[in-house]
């Protein structure tokens, strides 16, 4: 599918605030994918990624109407993935082991696609992102594979600017420990 223009996606909002379900439906195509990447990521686990995202779209199609359009749609479903992927965290009581999906590994810098010893560095550091407290393992995902600004990661948390800022320097100084036999 295409990328749509924010003002496709906004009439396509409206048709599905209206009742429509294939205009939710093209929602859904639109960016379940980039939301499953992102959750993935945070919670490290594929199989709980996609019941989270099952339970976001539920969500989504509940909640459409109470979007106002003062964000982007992506924005506004994105915050409510990054939240419920920290409530997830919260609640989770046992660590299950990393099981992320290949494209999970996609911003991780590599040489040889085959070479054994990238692939052993990616599974160390995939490993040791899911070593990350939640908060600032989320502000990681989403400065480093989402390429986000620290403005919009705050917004997106309700942090301040310097807290999302701290976050990711204090997830940076573990990834570093997690990795130094590595270098």
């Amino acid at each position: 599918m295409s990328e749509l223009s924010g003002d496709e996606i906004n009439q396509i909002v409206k048709k599905a605030q209206g009742g429509d379900n294939d205009a939710f439906e093209t929602l859904y195509r639109q960016f379940s994918r980039p939301l499953y990447n992102t959750i993935a990521r945070i919670v490290g686990d594929a199989e709980t990624a996609e019941e989270l995202v099952q339970e976001l779209f539920l969500k989504t199609f509940r909640k459409i109407c109470s979007f106002n359009y003062r964000s982007s749609f992506y924005t506004w479903v994105y915050r409510i993935a990054i939240n419920m992927s920290l409530n997830h965290l919260k609640s989770s009581k046992s660590r299950r082991e990393t099981k992320l999906p290949p494209e999970a590994w996609d911003a991780i810098p590599s040489g040889r696609k085959d070479d054994k010893d990238n692939v052993f560095l990616k599974e160390a550091t995939l490993a040791a992102i899911q070593k990350v407290p939640p908060r600032q393992r989320a502000v990681l995902v989403m400065r480093i594979y989402d390429d986000m600004d620290y403005a919009s990661i705050a917004g997106t948390l309700g942090s301040s600017v310097g807290a999302a800022k701290a976050n990711f320097h204090f997830a940076m100084q573990k990834l570093r420990n997690y990795l130094k036999d590595y270098r």
